[in-house]
């Protein structure tokens, strides 16, 4: 009987053995995962705070304001991107060729070089990018407002 109770622990060992391994070699490979690259901040819940740590402000030539490009953060996913908002409708836009690109909000992650954008429809304000994983890297947000009279350009820090 004692054999029995001997082969049964040694069957029950090498069971969590192996069993153990696949848990270590599955969450090794889903650290090197970013499961919230391209997620949608506004129907994504993380929990954690939202917040804004940079923003950069668009101006015209003139040196008047046009509009601001944030640089968002959310502490529970570890993640950023970013959101653009124009002082005023974006105008007739879809033609860079002629000097008139849509307005465009970019988040850019240092590390790799991931980058995801949006762009101002016409008629409207603001528009804000998908989420980028920032966990233990850096990123920044960038701001375009291609008009008739040159584009306009702004940067965020990184953070």
């Amino acid at each position: 009987m004692p054999s029995i109770v001997r082969s049964a622990a040694k069957i029950g060992a090498a069971s969590l053995m192996a069993l153990s391994a696949v848990a270590l070699s599955s969450g090794s490979a889903q650290a090197n995962t970013y499961p919230y690259d391209g997620a949608d901040p506004a129907s994504t819940y993380c929990g954690g705070t939202t917040s804004t740590p940079y923003s950069s402000t668009l101006t015209w030539g003139d040196g008047s304001y046009a509009g601001t490009v944030y640089l968002r953060y959310n502490s529970g996913c570890r993640t950023v991107w970013a959101k653009i908002v124009l002082a005023s409708p974006q105008d007739a836009c879809g033609n860079a060729s002629a000097g008139m690109a849509c307005a465009e909000a970019v988040v850019h992650r240092n590390d790799d070089g991931a980058e995801m954008s949006c762009y101002v429809p016409q008629g409207a304000t603001s528009c804000y990018t998908a989420m980028l994983n920032d966990a233990n890297m850096s990123s920044h947000a960038e701001g375009f407002l291609d008009t008739a009279y040159g584009t306009r350009y702004a940067q965020t820090s990184d953070y």
